[in-house]
């Protein structure tokens, strides 16, 4: 989880919450091309493939709880 940034955090807690990419960029105060962005490089960290596995991830790191 060390090689994601604070906003990457904040984005996969909020991916994992369900939220929207415009949700996710009106919360953060980010454009939705910026939200996109974002998610494109953290499936690129985390070796993930869709928001589901980001999901997971964030279950197991602790990022959120059920």
């Amino acid at each position: 989880m060390s090689t994601l940034t604070e906003r990457e955090r904040q984005i996969v807690t909020a991916v994992a919450q369900g939220g929207t990419n415009a949700e996710i960029g009106a919360a953060l105060h980010l454009s939705e091309a910026t939200v996109k962005t974002h998610i494109t490089r953290i499936f690129a960290k985390l070796d993930a493939a869709n928001r589901v596995q980001l999901t997971i991830f964030a279950y197991e790191a602790g990022l959120v709880a059920p």
